[in-house]
């Protein structure tokens, strides 16, 4: 089955419109990825909009005065943990196509005493940012947003600098694994469940792209419980799911996965 149900601009629209409206209203999500002690470093406002579907920064080695690329920084969580690790020496540039967004982190810099965070309007398909500029590519629960998926990872490793790394939360899905019913939906691709990708894809992609040790570091279930936490998942989805799934998946509907890559 296709994957690629909707062409690339109703996607954006569907996920600007999404994402935009977003509420105040998932710390429940960043008290299942992230640490009390990470989340003690981090403003309210951004525990209060975590949208990510994993903690990638643990495996991520930030070195201090690195350049740190967040594609799709949303509420700013990962961004303002990662420029505490790389410091004030290095910078975290957090990338977005949504000003909403950017205001966001950049309040959530400005809260956290951050001046190493330098917000970027663009889109991840057409990162605007120079060649070899990027130590380390950051991302969570985003590349599946995108209809062009292969596009955005040649963009990653465009922005690398060699010897770079890519270290990314995302989910995967298998073929089969979800009905069609749920895969059209547009909450569906707005929770990152519609375009996911199966986990060999997902690597093989990122072969392709010019990256090597691709490895997954970390795999935890999504369950529709876990779902119900995303603003994202409209109540009909969530229905959607409890009825068309069956009963012994709905603990496994998906994978979060932690992936991380080098490039030559």
């Amino acid at each position: 089955m296709n994957r690629d149900l909707m062409y690339g601009a109703e996607v954006k629209a569907l996920v600007r419109d999404a994402y935009r409206h977003v509420p105040p209203t998932t710390a429940a999500v960043a008290h299942k990825i992230y640490s009390e002690s990470e989340l003690a470093a981090v403003p309210r406002a951004a525990v209060d909009r975590a949208l990510g579907v994993a903690n990638h920064l643990r495996f991520a080695d930030i070195q201090p005065g690195e350049t740190i690329l967040d594609i799709g920084c949303g509420g700013g969580i990962d961004s303002v943990l990662a420029a505490q690790r790389t410091g004030p020496s290095g910078r975290v540039v957090a990338l977005d196509f949504l000003p909403e967004m950017l205001d966001r982190t950049t309040s959530a810099a400005h809260q956290a005493g951050l001046s190493n965070i330098e917000p970027l309007e663009g889109e991840m398909e057409s990162i605007p940012l120079p060649d070899d500029t990027v130590d380390l590519v950051i991302s969570n629960g985003v590349i599946n947003l995108s209809a062009r998926k292969a596009r955005v990872m040649a963009e990653c490793a465009r922005v690398l600098r060699p010897g770079g790394r890519l270290c990314v939360s995302d989910l995967t899905v298998e073929q089969d694994d979800l009905p069609p019913e749920i895969l059209t939906q547009p909450a569906a691709w707005a929770g990152c469940i519609a375009g996911a990708l199966a986990e060999d894809d997902f690597v093989k992609r990122l072969e392709k792209s010019g990256f090597n040790g691709v490895g997954v570091l970390s795999r935890e279930p999504l369950s529709i419980d876990d779902c119900a936490l995303y603003p994202l998942f409209s109540p009909d989805v969530i229905h959607l799911m409890r009825n068309l799934i069956p009963a012994d998946r709905h603990a496994h509907v998906a994978v979060a996965v932690v992936v991380r890559a080098d490039l030559a």
